[in-house]
């Protein structure tokens, strides 16, 4: 923990969490609602996809806001786009001509999506951005 951000940052950054949680359920059962009318099985694993990225973009607001740096491209290439592209590819298969691996599903379940999402969204922002 830095110093000089002082105690307030991680104060409001842990408030901000609490009500990314928080209201993760109501957008859940939101896209659940949408699941039935619509009848599309997709629904439910997008909105855990988006949640995780928009989670790992939260995290890494933890050591402060970006401020513009020169790219760190051996972070970007080396662990986001791995990250990215499994991360990613359920969503793909279904909407793009590609070859469907019928084990990766049983390889990577609900928390592994979560966790690449996760991961994309953090290095992602690290890999652009440095903290101030």
């Amino acid at each position: 923990m830095n110093n000089s951000k002082g105690i307030f940052y991680y104060i409001v950054w842990m408030i901000g969490a609490f009500l990314l949680v928080y209201y993760s359920s109501s957008f859940f059962a939101m896209m659940e609602h949408q699941r039935t009318i619509l009848y599309k099985t997709d629904n439910m694993l997008l909105a855990n996809m988006l949640y995780s990225f928009v989670f790992g973009l939260y995290l890494s607001l933890l050591n402060g806001w970006p401020s513009r740096r020169k790219m760190n491209k051996p972070l970007f290439f080396c662990v986001f786009l791995p990250c990215f592209l499994v991360w990613i590819y359920p969503i793909a298969s279904t909407y793009i001509k590609i070859i469907a691996i019928a084990e990766y599903f049983h390889l990577v379940q609900k928390r592994e999506f979560f966790f690449f999402g996760l991961m994309s969204g953090l290095t992602l922002i690290r890999s652009f951005f440095a903290a101030r």
